[in-house]
């Protein structure tokens, strides 16, 4: 199942709020996000964050190289957020 986030930059940023579509991770996939955030032997570089986008989005190689770097990292950061955002009992 796919949801659409809202991708905001920081103060620093200078790109507009965008929408993307992401998958809702399960709990296998949340904790294998979480694991890799919390890897100190992890690089967390371009390349990091680019697997994230890839592994919770359908966009392309191409679709994503339209993206700026400060927009790419504002997308993963978003994801992250996102898959862990407090799950409310019902």
């Amino acid at each position: 199942m796919y949801k659409k986030i809202k991708v905001k930059p920081n103060k620093s940023q200078g790109f507009k709020v965008f929408e993307i579509e992401v998958k809702e991770p399960n709990l296998q996939e949340r904790a294998k996000l979480n694991d890799a955030l919390m890897d100190n032997d992890s690089k967390q570089n371009f390349t990091f964050f680019l697997g994230i986008i890839k592994e919770h989005t359908r966009y392309s190689d191409e679709e994503l190289n339209d993206y700026s770097l400060e927009e790419l990292v504002a997308m993963s950061t978003a994801i992250i957020e996102s898959a862990n955002k407090k799950k409310l009992k019902k």
